[in-house]
């Protein structure tokens, strides 16, 4: 996901800047391989909460995509709904719009495209092309009157392009949330007799080039992970809670409440501890505790690491600190490169670091 640009740095210094380096003119171009088309797309990021509020919403979101004609789909029939479905989706609209209210786009409720990934989940692209009225998602709208240009032929094409950048994103190849894209312009000249002349089919080009503008759009903003937490309760005797405290200490946990229950020597503890530390977990608290904690986990929510994968020091505050190399300790950029390594992706890890400090093994005689 992205996040607001921040207002301090690393060592709690303001960042003098920080008013310049807001959401706009932040925007990426990419153009079709044919150099008939090109598309401007900007990120916006939405608050955490939206990836639970679309989750809680499924079933509204679902009927939505079920109800609406998509761009493209000639021989799909919007299915029909009652009157209890047309509620949900009133209601669902209504809460929907005022996680929008922070993006700078006029109507914006209006000017959805789609969801995603797979038309359903939480990130969303909208429509802030000036020459182009598509019809609106939600029912009891016109629909027929529509523009009947060709960027409406296209558009399918659009929301492919769309489906598979949130499908993986560019960190590491995993799905994004919490993310609004806006097509700010869409121009070239699409018409039937130039496809021809193009060599390749111009759709496919346009599949590439959205998602392409996603992917690069989403880049040029502060970029965090999402990481999926477990919500931990365990239960241990007075002896061995320090011990315990250790374990999710060293496993990034949280400690979220401790309870001595009535009637016994027991202490129940809360805590949220993040799904990639919990391997091993429950074996280790035994061992440490000697078999007198036992950890239950059952996922809780996605949670935001509030630390940039691509942080670097550059204020002479932070240089003093952390050094030039910066090499304190990434947990984002450890959670990322791992991930990268496990699928076969590209990573920045370096062979030889230091090139002329490097020993021969070699004993002489």
């Amino acid at each position: 996901t992205i996040v607001v640009p921040p207002k301090l740095d690393k060592v709690n210094e303001a960042i003098i800047d920080a008013t310049s380096d807001t959401l706009s003119d932040k925007s990426h171009t990419s153009h079709t391989s044919n150099k008939t088309s090109s598309f401007t797309v900007q990120a916006f990021p939405l608050s955490e909460s939206f990836v639970n509020f679309i989750s809680d919403n499924s079933n509204a979101l679902k009927c939505l995509v079920n109800s609406t004609l998509f761009a493209g789909s000639t021989n799909h029939t919007p299915a029909p709904i009652d009157e209890h479905t047309d509620f949900k989706i009133e209601e669902f609209k209504l809460l929907l719009e005022e996680y929008l209210e922070e993006i700078p786009v006029e109507n914006c409720i209006e000017k959805i495209i789609c969801f995603g990934p797979s038309q359903v989940g939480p990130n969303i692209l909208i429509n802030n092309i000036e020459r182009y009225d598509r019809p609106v998602i939600w029912p009891g709208s016109d629909s027929e009157n529509r523009d009947v240009s060709c960027l409406w032929d296209y558009e399918s094409s659009v929301i492919r392009g769309f489906d598979l950048a949130m499908s993986s994103g560019p960190l590491c190849e995993e799905p994004m949330a919490a993310t609004a894209f806006v097509i700010k312009d869409w121009t070239g000249s699409m018409k039937y007799e130039q496809v021809e002349n193009a060599g390749t089919p111009i759709a496919g080009q346009i599949v590439s080039a959205v998602k392409e503008s996603c992917r690069q759009a989403f880049l040029k903003q502060p970029c965090r992970l999402m990481i999926a937490m477990y919500k931990c309760e365990i239960q241990a005797s007075a002896e061995v809670l320090g011990r315990v405290y250790g374990v999710l200490a060293k496993r990034q946990g949280r400690v979220l409440s401790e309870e001595l229950r009535e009637g016994s020597g027991t202490f129940v503890i809360a805590a949220v501890l993040p799904v990639a530390e919990s391997l091993g977990f429950a074996e280790e608290v035994r061992k440490k505790t000697s078999g007198f904690a036992m950890p239950q986990l059952v996922f809780s929510h996605w949670e935001t690491l509030q630390e940039d994968p691509f942080w670097v020091p550059t204020t002479e505050e932070e240089l003093t600190h952390f050094g030039e190399l910066g090499d304190s300790g990434n947990l984002a950029h450890d959670y990322m490169m791992s991930a990268r390594k496990r699928k076969g992706l590209s990573t920045d890890e370096q062979i030889v670091v230091s090139g002329e400090k490097q020993r021969t093994l070699k004993k002489n005689k």
